[in-house]
């Protein structure tokens, strides 16, 4: 019932601001820590981690390796990550090698290999009063 309220809740918010990013992260592992997610403008505040809007959300409402959320945003071009954060402390982890111990993904697109992916390779654009559905897909090494 909460989980329905928290979604009439964001509906209603998407009316009054008019442009609604419905967001779908798959393929989390665990339940463990939270789901943070991060808006970039440009790929100048992609590398420098300069972001436009970030959200942190509980890892409780995950099924089946999933969770949707829904983000008010300006109209505009976006990138949009997503860090799975199974420790809490608000960034991302790696081994001694520099390889990532924590899931991470990018708006509709699926991460290949070890290069960190270009803003354009995941952007998006965002009309006035649209509802704009991205999915992200967690990859984990």
């Amino acid at each position: 019932m909460k989980s329905i309220l928290i979604t009439l809740l964001s509906g209603f918010t998407a009316l009054l601001c008019g442009q609604t990013l419905d967001v779908r992260i798959t393929y989390i592992r665990n339940s463990k820590g939270q789901i943070c997610v991060a808006l970039f403008a440009d790929e100048a505040g992609f590398r420098a981690e300069r972001t436009v809007l970030e959200a942190k959300y509980s890892k409780k409402n995950v099924v089946n390796g999933q969770i949707r959320v829904q983000i008010s945003i300006p109209p505009g071009k976006y990138g949009l990550s997503v860090l799975d954060d199974e420790n809490g402390n608000g960034k991302m982890d790696y081994n001694f090698l520099g390889v990532p111990l924590e899931g991470f993904g990018f708006s509709d697109y699926i991460q290949k290999g070890f290069r960190k992916p270009l803003v354009e390779d995941f952007d998006f654009i965002i009309q006035k009063n649209e509802l704009k559905c991205i999915t992200v897909q967690m990859k984990y090494f």
